[in-house]
């Protein structure tokens, strides 16, 4: 599960809108709003299938976009403009899946005519495949009549509703400007959450890696495409925030995207015909055989079908080669090197800030959340013993102390939200919020502790951990296991723990100095201590 998710609409109250989050947004959402709502009189003419073309891409985008700053805009507005987008893209992406069959199917014909003519100069009737065209393009055109209905019945929902209305005056609606200092807003909370986002959706993709060298994986290609879709729109969002505007990776996943489109439509051809044989195989012959493929189109099926193979064929392997080319080339390692080495000066921080500066702003952030404070402060102290007592075993350094230390007092923010997931919150609003004044890695080293401090989780399961330096993975790790066992100590949030003194051996052992029974603690420590024993190659021992 990734730390966005954790912020989706629905799983906690509406927080405080993110202000570098807001004066992005006004940036990029508008001018996709005004590309979907420029088509809506064409789609609803259907004189040209391009009007619904440029409408369902830019519905895509517009969605694909709009979940990326839900913060921004009141819950019951965002709720009403994503089940509207959602209702008309499914609409447009049907009757656009239909049009594309339909202009497929009279190219195709064209070419087929072509080069009959070509081989037999003589005429010799139509192409083989002539009749099995005709039967589908027949089919398709009474299907998409019947689909423009849906599409006339989304646009009169959406226009009812008001929704584009509503988001136009969201997204243009002024904001004051930035000034001086203010635009450091745009370093600590755009750059960190683009480089998470993106680095999430490139997880997702890569993830089918392993199907690219079976041709079989019909589903599985398909899926790689939808995850290459959703990198290149992700990717499209937040190019402002990178150098060259990110221009080489969008243009090779939208190669990769389009390669799996092509792959997919004959998967679809191939599907389709062959139900159809098969269906046209189980039923007998009646009297009343109109709406039949006759024997004759059922072989020029056969043939359609046979040629649509052989063309799936060729298309995957032109996406291994060019999958292969993509890995030869470094393309995926290049583009986790730009989201951290390759922002714009406007995205990095420019005014350094002392520590006691951001331990202010996490005291500030951790105040968000008022109950857990108490909590919040002793498994801060807890975490600071155990680090000075074990300093001359583990030899971390005074800012490997101060990183333990604001993590320490954030773990539990995302508490407001209740107890469900709120480690998955608390480093979702670590990485997102402005006000903590530091840069990509030690920001994705608090936010990943933070996660880190409940349950059988580990810092490695997250996408911001792929981001970081060997050195500060190496970090977090072992931050991560001071701090499980620290909050391990105060499981109760109780407090009754008072000090903790460690002796270094073969095994760690620890004693406790605590104001009652503390078994229950101690317990829930060793249970933690698993990372430790990981992190540092020996096993922790709670006296």
């Amino acid at each position: 599960m990734a730390f966005r998710k954790a912020l989706s609409p629905g799983t906690e109250k509406p927080r405080e809108p993110v202000r570098a989050a807001c004066y992005f947004a006004h940036g990029r959402l508008l001018p996709l709003l005004e590309a979907f709502a420029k088509e809506t009189d064409g789609v609803r003419a259907a004189e040209d299938i391009e009007y619904i073309h440029r409408m369902r891409v830019a519905s895509r985008r517009l969605r694909a976009a709009l979940p990326l700053f839900a913060s921004c805009f009141p819950q019951k507005n965002y709720n009403l403009w994503s089940d509207e987008l959602r209702t008309i893209t499914r609409a447009l992406g049907e009757a656009r899946d239909t049009d594309v069959q339909i202009a497929y199917l009279t190219k195709y014909q064209k070419r087929a005519e072509k080069t009959w003519k070509a081989k037999n100069p003589v005429p010799l009737g139509d192409p083989p495949t002539t009749p099995a065209v005709r039967y589908l393009v027949a089919s398709l055109q009474k299907r998409r009549g019947a689909l423009q209905k849906d599409v006339v019945s989304a646009l009169d929902s959406l226009e009812k509703s008001h929704a584009i209305d509503s988001m136009r005056d969201a997204f243009s609606r002024p904001l004051p400007p930035l000034r001086g200092i203010q635009r450091q807003v745009f370093a600590y909370g755009i750059a960190p959450v683009a480089a998470l986002r993106i680095e999430e959706r490139l997880e997702t993709l890569l993830a089918f890696e392993p199907w690219v060298s079976h041709p079989e994986a019909v589903a599985e290609h398909h899926a790689t495409r939808i995850a290459a879709k959703k990198l290149r729109y992700t990717l499209e969002t937040y190019a402002p925030v990178y150098r060259l505007n990110l221009r080489k990776p969008i243009a090779r996943v939208k190669e990769v995207q389009e390669i799996l489109g092509d792959l997919h439509d004959c998967d679809v051809w191939i599907d389709a015909v062959i139900r159809l044989l098969l269906r046209e195989r189980s039923l007998l012959r009646s009297d009343n055989e109109e709406k039949r493929p006759d024997t004759r189109t059922l072989s020029s099926l056969k043939i359609f079908l046979a040629e649509k193979e052989r063309e799936r064929q060729q298309l995957y392997r032109h996406f291994v080669r060019y999958w292969a080319t993509l890995k030869r080339t470094g393309l995926w390692d290049s583009l986790r090197t730009t989201l951290t080495d390759g922002r714009k000066m406007n995205f990095r921080p420019h005014v350094p800030v002392n520590e006691t500066g951001i331990l202010a702003a996490a005291n500030l952030i951790a105040g968000d959340y008022p109950a857990g404070l108490q909590h919040s402060r002793q498994v801060t102290r807890l975490s600071l013993m155990l680090f000075d007592s074990l300093q001359p075993f583990h030899l971390m350094d005074p800012w490997d102390r101060f990183l333990l230390e604001c993590a320490a007092m954030l773990h539990d923010i995302g508490w407001k939200g209740g107890r469900k997931a709120h480690n998955l919150r608390s480093a979702a609003m670590i990485v997102a919020d402005e006000r903590l004044p530091l840069d990509l890695e030690e920001r994705g080293v608090i936010a990943l502790v933070a996660f880190a401090h409940r349950g059988n989780v580990s810092p490695e399961s997250q996408a911001f951990y792929t981001l970081l330096s060997p050195a500060y993975q190496e970090k977090t790790l072992r931050i991560a296991s001071l701090l499980r066992i620290a909050d391990g100590l105060d499981y109760l949030h109780l407090g009754t723990v008072q000090e903790v003194h460690c002796v270094i051996g073969d095994e760690i052992s620890c004693d406790l100095t605590a104001a009652g029974d503390v078994s229950v603690e101690k317990e829930h420590a060793r249970t933690k201590s698993t990372l430790f024993a990981r992190a540092f190659g020996r096993n922790l021992v709670i006296r």
